[in-house]
């Protein structure tokens, strides 16, 4: 599993705004912002980098697990590998 890793320097905490990502083979990003606890996933197409993954999380360029066939078990199995990441 890749990962990317990256503060945006927005000041939701003393630690700024962490997110934490990784690109699934369909292509869609799923997303765990650290310090607003919030875990979501983009649509396909977003690029993987920090200022396509924050335009997407910014403009509500969101999917749900089942739009790709997706159990939420299995959704939640790689939010949880991004909060121990």
């Amino acid at each position: 599993m890749q990962i990317l890793k990256f503060n945006t320097g927005r000041e939701y905490t003393e630690h700024g705004q962490r997110i934490v990502a990784t690109q699934l083979e369909t292509g869609h990003i799923v997303l765990v912002d650290l310090d607003r606890h919030i875990d979501l996933m983009l649509q396909a197409g977003v690029d993987f980098n920090q200022a396509d993954i924050l335009q997407a999380y910014d403009h509500a360029w969101y999917a749900f697990p089942e739009d790709i066939g997706l159990s939420y078990s299995e959704y939640y199995d790689v939010v949880r590998q991004l909060r121990d990441a």
